[in-house]
Order: C-alpha cells, then structure tokens, then sequence
C-alpha cells in the first residue's frame, strides 16, 4: 500500500527493537490505511486510530495545536506499549492483545469470562 511508504520502514525498526510480532506493522493498514491524519466518527485519530481517553493514557499530547494521535513517531511509540500493555495482560497471546486494542481490554476479559 503507497500510504505505508513513508512510515513503514520506521513502524518495523521500532517492532524489531521490542521484539514483538512484525505483523503489528499491518495493523495501521486496518485502522487507518496508514493515513496519519485520518479520522473516525468515533473521534479515533491518526495511524494507530487512538481515541482521545486513550491517546492521553499512553502520553499522546492534544492541544488546540498539536495532536500526539497524528504524530507517527509518537503514536508508534504509544501503540507498541499499548499491544504490549495488552499482550501481558493476556498472557503473551498477540491476538487476544489484537482484539482488546480493537475493542478494549475490558471487553476482551468479560468475553474471556464469559465463555
């Protein structure tokens, strides 16, 4: 995908530095199309789709100015410690991580309880 070009190369050089599954670098193609500056009727922003509340979490900055959700390089950086916030709280299980990005942790728990 072209969008991926300019970011790409840096979204997998931080994933190999952590040592965490390369295929997270595909995930902005499902959130964003790889599009920094996209937005969702959610009030999800930037490559990593981070929503406000959880933006502000992992130390993404929004101001009237700036919004850390559109920054690649801290977006990423608050990405990859959320999935892996996520992967731990799960026990190391990257899909059950996957789906508690999407849909929340909590939910994925209550799910996980459930059944």
């Amino acid at each position: 995908q072209e969008n991926a070009a300019p970011y790409l190369f840096h979204v997998v050089n931080e994933i190999e530095k952590r040592g965490i599954p390369g295929e997270l670098a595909l995930l902005p193609v499902v959130e964003s199309a790889y599009r920094p500056f996209a937005y969702s009727h959610g009030r999800a922003a930037g490559l990593w789709q981070f929503i406000p509340s959880t933006g502000k979490a992992f130390g993404l900055k929004q101001t009237w100015w700036y919004d850390g959700r559109r920054d690649v390089y801290a977006s990423t950086n608050a990405a990859l410690n959320y999935l892996t916030k996520l992967s731990k709280r799960f026990n190391n299980d990257w899909l059950l991580a996957l789906a508690g990005y999407n849909a929340g942790g909590g939910s994925v728990s209550s799910a996980i309880k459930k059944n």
